[in-house]
């Protein structure tokens, strides 16, 4: 084997890890970014949640109200007392 199949074996091997190196940064980076789509997409149901809890709240909170009484109503009911 001469010095220049050595060579070309050496940078043989060092192309094959710095390919390796590629593929497994990548895979870490594609791994991050899940990651980070599931930490968002829990964010967003969670806000939703939170939403929803809140409007329900508000809601509970506007049955026990009456409305306001209408003043012509009032008018409506005296005029027919009277008449009767």
């Amino acid at each position: 084997m001469g010095i220049k199949d050595q060579f070309q074996d050496k940078a043989n091997e060092l192309k094959d890890q710095a390919q390796k190196a590629m593929g497994s940064a990548r895979d870490e980076a594609d791994e991050r970014g899940r990651q980070a789509q599931d930490r968002a997409r829990q964010r967003g149901q969670q806000g939703r949640e939170r939403g929803q809890q809140e409007r329900g709240q508000q809601e509970r909170g506007q049955q026990g109200r009456r409305p306001a009484p209408d003043p012509m109503d009032e008018l409506h009911d005296e005029r027919d007392r009277f008449q009767s």
